[in-house]
């Protein structure tokens, strides 16, 4: 029967010890564990080595001197031994293994010295015993006077192991007060952290954390920031300024900015009803346009009656209209060897009165031509419907119809042209005045007085809207105020109130705005800010003078909130002059 020896690392996992096994060539295994192993730290790994060896039919026997690993091995059933000899007895070659008796251990193995105790004096004990276990196939040499059955630690054995360490374990208990030691050693350490939670130890953790950064910063990251309200001075003055599209750059000495026309239409239509009304004893009207194929000559007709032949289902057929006046058809020409014949257009109202004459496009003749050449050559059609024709009253397509449809209409557009205002290039300005909404173009069908229920209006809008540059504007009116201002004196930029002193003059169709404006603004004394960071540093906020800086007042922030004084720093003090 073959043996092998396997070796266990330190850290070695469960899974791969039981590849070593599967993958082992001889029945007998000896698995050689060092003292903290990995896998003898629970008795379930020490279970699934036991089943590892049953399922692939091994005997395994587990060479360690880890004492709870011996335990829980043996507890899983598992054949135990002491660590094992590298050197075999050349004269029965006989394994030399620790005698797997639990009561020569020691509980200093798995317990730490007491700092400054010496090594030796911990470890002072008597060596463990050695004894030698013959391999099957060897008789028992004569120096062994046991058999290896005394060491067979299997199920007859269970128990032994662990009443052997509890024993150990009891009596260096009572010889060495190592415990004791290490209680006094720990009492001192963790004395105070011992008694908060995991919680409670985080938020020490925290606030202290915090106490030092507040610390930290407020010495060496103080800063502050000063607002500096001057003293003002009002001033005004006059200026004229012509903003064009057609000027390619800005003239500030002449008051000259260019600019540009931006242009939106939109075009909205819908159905409306109508609320007119009026007699409807009336009698249908249209239009219809006559052909002549029957001569090159003009032919004329005073009012002359048409005669319907019916749209293509026939109805309307036979219903007579009569021209308003009198027309005359031009002639037919030749064209490429066609006849192309001569029209024109005439209105038509019906004979009678009622909806009957209310008639579809159709062809029409002209009775009084009956029975000559010219019956056939002579002929009317018409492309929309006869209306109007009826009795009582109807409803008809009235102005005020009209004026409501095309309110409604342009209100659906402005919302457009609110956001076209909105949206203007970046960095673009546009004055009020200098934009327009206008109607371009707008229609209905059918046209006013006409007979309907429901009529269709559509409407199409133009904006315009004349824009330029804002730094071309404020470079302009900056200069101008800079150029007459006194020595000594600054301007505060934003304090500037630009208005019309008249109503601009505005060209849409040169894209041009012509204006006098009227700019407000105010003045303060030249400020020295190094010589007043000089001044306040290190000072607290109720130090400061502000009458030695001719200044309304003057706000001070401390960062951070704790810092009582100015940095002495001068570089971490802002200064800020309020509207400059």
């Amino acid at each position: 029967m073959s043996k092998e020896n396997i070796y266990i690392d330190l850290n070695e996992d469960i899974q791969s010890v039981i590849q070593k096994i599967q993958e082992a060539e001889a029945d007998d295994l000896e698995l050689v564990v060092p003292t903290g192993a990995r896998i003898l730290q629970n008795i379930v790994d020490a279970h699934l080595i036991r089943e590892a060896g049953e399922e692939n039919s091994k005997n395994l026997c587990v060479i360690t001197s880890d004492l709870m690993g011996k335990i829980f091995a043996e507890r899983a059933g598992l054949v135990v031994a002491g660590s094992a000899d590298s050197s075999q007895d050349e004269s029965n070659g006989a394994v030399k293994v620790v005698q797997a008796s639990v009561s020569t251990g020691r509980i200093s193995d798995i317990i730490p010295r007491q700092r400054g105790i010496p090594v030796m004096a911990v470890k002072k004990q008597s060596a463990i015993p050695k004894k030698t276990i013959a391999k099957a196939n060897t008789p028992s040499s004569k120096r062994d006077s046991k058999k290896a059955s005394d060491f067979n630690l299997g199920s007859g054995n269970k128990g032994e192991l662990g009443t052997s360490f509890l024993k150990s374990y009891r009596e260096e208990r009572s010889k060495a007060d190592v415990f004791s030691e290490l209680s006094k050693i720990n009492k001192r350490r963790f004395s105070l952290l011992g008694r908060l939670s995991p919680t409670s130890f985080v938020m020490v953790v925290v606030s202290i954390a915090v106490v030092v950064s507040f610390v930290v910063f407020g010495r060496a990251l103080p800063k502050a920031e000063v607002a500096i309200y001057p003293a003002r001075e009002a001033k005004s003055e006059v200026m004229d300024v012509v903003v064009s599209s057609s000027l390619p750059k800005a003239n500030h000495e002449k008051g000259l900015i260019p600019a540009e026309v931006l242009t939106l239409e939109k075009t909205e239509s819908g159905e409306f009803a109508a609320t007119g009304s009026q007699d409807a004893s009336g009698k249908a009207r249209g239009k219809i346009t006559v052909y002549n194929t029957y001569s090159t000559q003009v032919q004329k007709f005073v009012s002359s009656r048409f005669q319907s032949e019916g749209g293509p289902s026939g109805v309307g057929a036979g219903k007579i209209f009569w021209t308003t006046k009198s027309i005359a058809v031009p002639g037919y020409t030749t064209k490429s060897g066609k006849v192309v014949p001569g029209e024109i257009v005439a209105e038509v109202v019906a004979a009678e009165a009622g909806e009957a004459y209310n008639i579809g496009p159709g062809k029409f003749t002209m009775p009084a031509l009956k029975g000559t050449p010219r019956m056939e050559k002579i002929y009317a059609v018409s492309d929309s419907p006869m209306t109007g024709g009826g009795t009582g009253e109807h409803k008809i397509v009235s102005n005020d119809d009209i004026t409501k449809a095309y309110a409604s209409l342009k209100e659906k557009i402005r919302p457009q042209f609110g956001e076209f205002k909105q949206n203007l290039p970046q960095g673009f300005q546009l004055w009020p005045e200098a934009y327009n909404e206008e109607l371009a173009d707008s229609s209905t069908s059918p046209e006013a007085g006409a007979a309907a229920e429901k009529f269709t209006a559509s409407v199409k809008m133009i904006a315009r809207a004349i824009v330029f540059k804002n730094d071309d504007l404020e470079d302009y009116v900056n200069k101008r105020i800079s150029s007459g201002l006194a020595d000594g004196k600054i301007l505060l930029t934003s304090s500037k109130e630009i208005s019309f002193l008249k109503p601009p003059v505005v060209d849409y169709q040169k894209g041009s705005v012509s204006a006098t404006l009227n700019v407000k603004y105010d003045v303060m004394d030249e400020f020295n800010e190094a010589g007043f960071k000089d001044s306040i540093t290190g000072k607290k906020k109720k130090d400061i003078d502000i009458s030695l800086y001719k200044v309304e007042r003057i706000e001070v922030n401390l960062w951070p909130f704790w810092v009582g004084s100015i940095p002495s720093d001068s570089d971490r003090i802002k200064v800020s002059i309020v509207g400059l």
